[in-house]
């Protein structure tokens, strides 16, 4: 009857919720999670908290892919220049690139026809001193030459 009574008051807490992160990154980012580099799609990901009064952390990353190519076909004629991004172009190309500024961004892509200028078409034309001839609309009563 000397020894005394031992007691215990334990109280159960509940586990705190799931801490969750849902992030979305593009195509060809990485998405860095409690020291891990995450490249592709998670879903319910999880890291355990350390004991039982800790919540667990819960990643859900999406991963979105890098959109379509924008292409430009254009055509322009010999000697003309085409303005492209900034850029002025004389010459073919064919799909030169203009990046996008992240994987989430659509690539821009030019093909550019140069087609050569057509000959001259030449119209040659005798008339006698004083008539008088017609020619795209213009009357013409004298000597012309590469008018």
């Amino acid at each position: 009857g000397c020894t005394a009574d031992q007691v215990l008051n334990l109280t159960v807490t509940p586990k705190p919720a799931d801490i969750v992160t849902n992030q979305t990154i593009c195509s060809g980012a990485t998405f860095t999670w409690n020291g891990t580099d995450y490249t592709t799609n998670q879903t319910g990901t999880r890291f355990p908290g350390a004991d039982g009064c800790t919540a667990d952390q819960v990643l859900n990353l999406t991963v979105t892919p890098k959109p379509a190519d924008i292409v430009t076909n254009q055509t322009i004629c010999s000697g003309a220049t085409f303005t492209w991004n900034g850029t002025d172009y004389t010459t073919n190309q064919t799909g030169t690139r203009f990046p996008g500024a992240d994987g989430c961004t659509a690539d821009q892509v030019l093909n550019l026809t140069v087609t050569p200028k057509p000959a001259d078409i030449v119209t040659n034309q005798t008339i006698c001193s004083g008539a008088t001839f017609t020619w795209n609309g213009t009357d013409y009563t004298t000597n012309q030459t590469g008018t």
